[in-house]
Formats: structure tokens, sequence, C-alpha cells
């Protein structure tokens, strides 16, 4: 069983579900299950997590809509306000939507300043409590992802993108060593993505598997996730979705069979309470202890 743990699936902007108007897509047009599921079928990709794109505010209409529609294809983790007055209410219920197996949060650079420690601190508390997966993006601010787990030990997190910055900013080598070193705290995890836009090379993409072989080097084999982005592969002509699948084959060539396939699909399973052949939309399993 493969999943991808992140692509971003949209809509058209419509009135009852504008999109944001201080962001833009990835690609000029909607990119929904209908161009998704072929791709996956080509690449023999199981299961995809829907991650909605920042235009849609943190609106998850659509992406539950995916899910229902096809809710042994995709999951959702959706996006919300971590600062929200009532973020307990939230995070406590947040599961109880069918399709939804965790949230995501993402920090770009103009919106950092909003993000102070003491706003965050009653989300990440309750993310920690309720067990709550999240996936978060911190471009060039891994500092902050390290004061919360310092503070939240518990915490379910996975950590974006191999916590790189932003793919025009290519490899941060003092970022990248954070990422490593929070490998110290038991539950976080990391997802391999975005690899084949930050290679300057053509597949398999050699130049970039150093980097998940000493992602490896620290947090095993039970505690990286796959996940292409693969809208953001397409913007950039980088990568067709087989090829992205191949990158980590190939960058994870020497591990045991049933270690990649864990890389694969068998953590997202555990970590997400998801498991092989269930529909997204059942009430969730527990997920990694």
């Amino acid at each position: 069983m493969i999943t991808d743990m992140q692509v971003h699936l949209w809509e058209g902007d419509r009135p009852d579900r504008p999109w944001r108007r201080d962001r833009t897509p990835s690609l000029p047009e909607p990119f929904g299950p209908g161009r998704m599921l072929p791709l996956m079928n080509e690449a023999g990709v199981d299961r995809v997590v829907i991650v909605p794109p920042a235009i849609m505010g943190s609106g998850n209409d659509f992406a539950l809509e995916c899910a229902r529609s096809r809710p042994r294809r995709f999951a959702v983790m959706g996006l919300l306000d971590a600062g929200a007055p009532d973020i307990e209410r939230q995070v406590a219920r947040w599961r109880e939507q069918p399709g939804m197996v965790g949230v995501r949060v993402h920090f770009r650079d103009t919106e950092q300043d909003a993000w102070p420690d003491e706003r965050l601190d009653p989300f990440w508390a309750a993310a920690e409590r309720h067990r709550l997966p999240v996936a978060g993006f911190f471009p060039g601010r891994l500092q902050m992802a390290e004061r919360a787990l310092a503070r939240h030990p518990g915490l379910r997190l996975i950590v974006d993108h191999l916590g790189l910055p932003r793919i025009h900013a290519g490899v941060d080598e003092e970022q990248f060593r954070i990422a490593l070193s929070l490998s110290r705290f038991p539950h976080v995890s990391v997802k391999l993505s975005t690899l084949a836009s930050r290679s300057r090379e053509g597949p398999p993409f050699s130049d970039v598997h150093p980097l998940i072989r000493r992602l490896l080097g620290e947090y095993g084999p039970t505690r990286l996730l796959w996940a292409s982005d693969h809208t953001q592969q397409l913007a950039r002509s980088r990568a067709r979705y087989p090829e992205e699948l191949e990158l980590v084959r190939a960058a994870l060539a020497d591990l045991p069979a049933h270690e990649l396939a864990l890389v694969l699909g068998g953590n997202a399973a555990e970590y997400l309470g998801w498991p092989e052949g269930a529909p997204s939309t059942e009430p969730p399993a527990s997920g990694l202890q």
C-alpha cells in the first residue's frame, strides 16, 4: 500500500467558497480528483492525503467532499486558524469530520509575525492533549517547532518538506540540521516532499538522495513519510508523478523491502490512524503511540 502524504486539490473560485485574494494557486486551473486519480493509478499509488492549498483560506469543504466521494483513496489534513479563540473546541472535535485525519499549519514568510509563541501555545497544547496529527511547514523558522516541542514533547508533529525553506530558497543547511535534531522528540516524523523541485538534475534526481539518507540515519525508517506535493512539481515542469515516487525508491534502494514499505505508506497508516483498506470516513483508529 502506497500513500502520498501531500497533494493539493482545489476547485475553482466561486462566490460561496472564494479564494483568498492575496494567494494564487500553483496552477492556473482547478486540480481535483479527475486529474489526480489517473496519475495515482498510473504510478500505483493507493491513497492520497489532501492538503487544501493556501488559496482556500481555512476552508476544507472541497477536500472533505473529495474524501467522502472516494474514502478509500483520499483523506484530508485540513486547514484551521491555529490562533482562534475556540481552538481547544476545534481540536477536540476535529476528527469528527468524516474524512479528516489531521491538521496542516503553515507559517509563510509574510505571516510569521502574526504567530508569536504565546498565541500558538493553546493550539499546540490541545493537539498534544488530543493526539491530533499536525503537519507543519516552517519555512526558515524551524526554531518555532523546536520551542513548541520543548513545551509539548508528546506533540505528533510531521515536519513538512524535510524541514527546508520554500523551494526557491534551496537547501538551508542550518535549518536542515535543526530538522535532523528534532528526531530526539519521539513523536516527530518528516515528510520526504518537494524533492524533485529542489534537485538540479533530472530523474532519478540523485543530488537530493543524500538528504533522505541523512534523515534516515537520524529518524530511522519508521518516522519518514513519502509525499509528492505534486502540483508544485507540475508548476515547475520538474517531474512526472511516477518519477517522484521512484526518486524515494532510488534513494532508499538499500533498505529492506518491509522498511521501504513503511516509508511509502505503512507509517502514514499508523500515524494517521487510517488502516489499510479502511475508508477515511470511518471513526479514527488509534495512531502512533
